[in-house]
């Protein structure tokens, strides 16, 4: 049975930022991040995981929850939950290698299609980014398009830029999108 809650914190920019996390059979099995200019809503969640079963209490939930208010608050930079992916053998080789990404760096689709040993594959990498259902703790938005462009993201470009802008001011990096 799904299980689900919903995280509300602040980035480094001040503005808020909302993450729906749901568990399924003891790990994470979908996320949704959500703000103010790229809103989201309660059914958009649903339609992901399914209706919440609020009978019982989740660790898994509690220690997601936990995590993603340090991640908000500046005080996490990695993720330690067990993971339930849905998805081709590809599929899972990408968000495997997006989850080496370290904090705050970031890679091309290229770079990533060459870490799957499927270096003509960018396209497919990026499909495969486009179906993380795992956003933030599967850290898709450290991946950009060729030459630093900031591409695609499933909660919109404006909200990679906020994670990706986050994660340098707390590391205390220049910013430098394209």
């Amino acid at each position: 049975m799904p299980n689900w809650t919903l995280v509300e914190g602040t980035l480094s920019d001040g503005l808020p930022m909302r993450l729906f996390i749901g568990e399924r059979d003891g790990a994470l099995a979908a996320t949704c991040l959500w703000d103010d200019q790229h809103p989201r809503t309660q059914h958009e969640f649903l339609g992901r995981l399914g209706a919440p079963n609020g009978a019982e209490n989740s660790s898994v939930l509690a220690d997601a929850a936990r995590q993603a208010e340090e991640y908000f608050r500046c005080t996490r930079i990695s993720f330690d939950l067990p993971f339930r992916v849905e998805g081709t053998d590809f599929q899972r080789r990408v968000w495997e290698q997006l989850r080496l990404i370290p904090f705050g760096e970031t890679i091309s689709y290229g770079e990533l299609a060459e870490r799957v040993d499927a270096p003509a594959a960018f396209r497919a990498v990026g499909n495969a980014n486009g179906r993380n259902c795992l956003p933030l703790f599967v850290p898709c938005h450290r991946v950009l398009a060729a030459r630093g462009k900031i591409g695609g993201f499933t909660g919109g470009i404006g909200l990679k830029k906020r994670l990706l802008l986050h994660e340098w001011t707390v590391l205390n990096r220049p910013l430098a999108l394209s």
